[in-house]
């Protein structure tokens, strides 16, 4: 069995390294036996999970400028998006990538760009300085672990959430729910990239397309979650 992994839009969203997880992914299944292919989605190409020829895509991070111009390609696409989402195909989303999902990006002069609108929430960006945090959630009493560097915040209704944070904060200062998670999406503020450090969640996602998956992690992978957790959370 082949699992392909899609990128979209590679040339913009590796902010953090985030491509990493998708190395990850393709390492841990290629040491389980799997046989597995990184597939790129450059901007203005037709994305493979359109036809249905993607077990995994990822979409990353990216500037606050070429995010407008990936919402305005992924519009082209919403449909076939919003049907991969109801029908539980396995899509991880990192970094200001979940805000593409909400009702509308707000820059800091009150401007709105209106994004696909599956979930309630909306992001509003900062003037000037990052906002950096190293953080803890929990899904399903799982400890997930990553870090985040934004200039934006989300607000508003997530009747999904992805994290109920344990050390820092959620979409937002003043909530500790965090991501989205609805079927076999996941979006999250969090990168890190996220997999590599979080390699039993990465073991689960697997498991959503591969339901054979054995793979356990390398010690090391295990240990420097294990000390990375203890580190954050005492």
């Amino acid at each position: 069995m082949k699992i392909v992994i899609e990128i979209l839009y590679p040339e913009f969203n590796n902010l953090f390294g985030d491509r990493g997880n998708a190395e990850y992914l393709k390492a841990r299944l290629e040491r389980a036996g799997r046989e597995a292919e990184i597939i790129e989605t450059y901007m203005f190409s037709e994305p493979n999970f359109v036809n249905g020829k993607a077990d995994i895509l990822l979409i990353g991070p990216c500037t606050e400028k070429s995010q407008l111009t990936e919402l305005s390609e992924l519009k082209k696409y919403a449909e076939a998006l919003k049907s991969r989402i109801e029908n539980g195909g396995v899509t991880l989303a990192t970094g200001n990538a979940f805000e593409l999902f909400g009702k509308y990006i707000e820059n800091p002069k009150g401007e709105k760009t209106e994004c696909l609108g599956f979930f309630p929430y909306y992001a509003k960006q900062f003037s000037r300085l990052r906002f950096n945090d190293n953080a803890v959630g929990d899904f399903n009493g799982m400890k997930i672990t990553g870090f985040k560097n934004l200039l934006s915040h989300s607000y508003g209704e997530n009747p999904y959430p992805f994290l109920e944070m344990q050390k820092g904060i959620g979409m937002n200062k003043e909530t500790k729910a965090e991501g989205v998670h609805k079927n076999n999406f996941f979006a999250t503020y969090h990168t890190g990239p996220i997999l590599p450090l979080n390699p039993d969640f990465t073991s689960y996602l697997i498991k959503l397309c591969d339901e054979s998956f054995d793979g356990e992690p390398l010690s090391f992978e295990k240990t420097a979650y294990d000390m990375r957790i203890k580190e954050l959370l005492g």
